[in-house]
């Protein structure tokens, strides 16, 4: 009996350790890049020897124990981890598809993963004025409230700023404006960050022909009524983020400009940003159709006048990745605050805001933007992939349809099945 009950314990070491040596040949590391594939490991017979010499034991039991017993183990073939995007070119065929083929003049796109750029891709089509590679600049338009959010929220770490804290009055007062709404004194950092404030969107003042400039158009705008109490509504509105880079401005005694470089593009290496005017083209930039007679990114400003590589654009949204092995400048509390909820109630059944973010129910987050002939958006995958797609052109004719090209573009790469038909004509 005593010997029937030492094989059990004998064979139940042996299995423990068994186990143990096969776990250890299942997680051997592989290699650091993100679009390697690690090479299967070769099956070897390892030889493991248990000696149970000491255990306590007594009689018959002492003489089955001490016996030194050699065990030869297999160890499982690990399974190579799939690539990323195996076949980047049906990515960017996909892409293609929804852009150029339906009608755009350019478009370019970058895919970071765990920290670095895997993939790129540019391309221009006949209608183009000038041909795009995987440097230039487009314009972002309202991606650009992710570096204006990232370069408040950098000043709230910092303990210069609370999000709690009445500011509109105090930038009204900084610069010289009169607020027609007494309750506007009030509005809060994180109301303006949320578009909770309740000042209206005044999208004729921003789009329609006119020659407002920054000033002029913030005269117009705060000498109205707020349309909703500060707080109990989301209303969006670019009014929200000019404000915001006003402030960044009384805050740091810089410019915006200077303030956004010293604080968030330079620590993060992001130089291809560049605020414009709406005829201000550089040599590197997408030629972007516009009308005459317009000064939307003059009054648009921290709401949406930079512009800026694709590249760059899905760096500067990992950056705000607490996952992923980026510098993160944003304390890790705050990158997950950027990510709450922020409003009274959910925006729409299909999307809500944040502080600075577009947060989607499937998952994904980040933002989108639009103005004069430019479609752009830049996402957070919940696999990890971060994609920035920015397009000179009215195709897809819907911003957001860019997440079911991006989608599309993923399904494509990884399963080898081309994409054959467009989200939205």
């Amino acid at each position: 009996m005593i010997i029937r009950q030492t094989s059990v314990v004998t064979l139940a070491v042996i299995s423990f350790l068994v186990a143990c040596s096969g776990s250890e040949e299942r997680v051997a590391p592989a290699s650091t890049s993100a679009m390697s594939v690690p090479v299967s490991l070769t099956a070897v017979s390892t030889t493991v020897v248990l000696s149970t010499t000491g255990l306590a034991t007594t009689g018959l039991a002492t003489t089955a124990l001490s016996t030194t017993v050699p065990v030869t183990v297999t160890p499982t073939t690990v399974r190579p981890v799939q690539e990323p995007l195996p076949h980047p070119e049906l990515f960017d065929a996909a892409i293609g598809l929804h852009t150029l083929d339906a009608g755009s003049r350019d478009v370019s796109v970058a895919v970071v993963y765990d920290g670095e750029v895997i993939h790129s891709y540019a391309a221009s089509s006949k209608k183009s004025s000038r041909a795009v590679d995987e440097q230039t600049s487009f314009r972002i338009a309202s991606i650009s409230k992710i570096l204006t959010a990232e370069t408040v929220l950098v000043l709230v770490d910092q303990g210069l700023i609370q999000l709690d804290e009445p500011i509109v009055g105090r930038v009204a007062d900084n610069i010289g404006l009169t607020l027609a709404d007494s309750r506007a004194r009030n509005i809060t950092v994180k109301q303006l960050l949320a578009h909770t404030s309740g000042i209206s969107n005044f999208l004729k003042i921003f789009f329609d022909t006119g020659a407002y400039d920054q000033m002029g158009m913030l005269s117009e705008t705060l000498g109205q009524t707020l349309s909703t109490e500060p707080g109990s509504a989301y209303k969006y509105s670019n009014v929200n983020y000019v404000l915001l880079g006003k402030a960044i401005e009384l805050v740091t005694g810089l410019s915006y400009h200077d303030a956004v470089h010293q604080l968030v593009l330079n620590p993060l290496g992001l130089d291809s940003f560049r605020l414009v005017g709406t005829y201000e083209f550089g040599p590197s930039d997408a030629l972007h159709a516009v009308s005459g007679s317009r000064t939307y990114m003059e009054q648009l400003g921290a709401a949406g006048a930079w512009v800026a590589t694709a590249s760059d654009v899905a760096k500067m949204l990992d950056s705000i990745n607490a996952d992923s092995p980026t510098l993160h400048i944003l304390s890790a509390g705050l990158m997950k605050l950027m990510k709450v909820p922020a409003t009274p109630m959910p925006v729409t059944p299909i999307w809500d805001y944040g502080l600075g973010l577009r947060l989607f129910v499937s998952g994904e987050w980040g933002h989108s933007g639009s103005i004069e002939n430019v479609h752009s958006m830049v996402v957070h995958r919940p696999d990890g992939l971060v994609v920035a797609v920015l397009v000179n052109g009215l195709k897809p004719k819907e911003t957001d349809d860019l997440i079911g090209a991006i989608n599309d573009a993923v399904l494509a790469a990884r399963t080898g099945v081309a994409a054959t038909t467009t989200v939205a004509p």
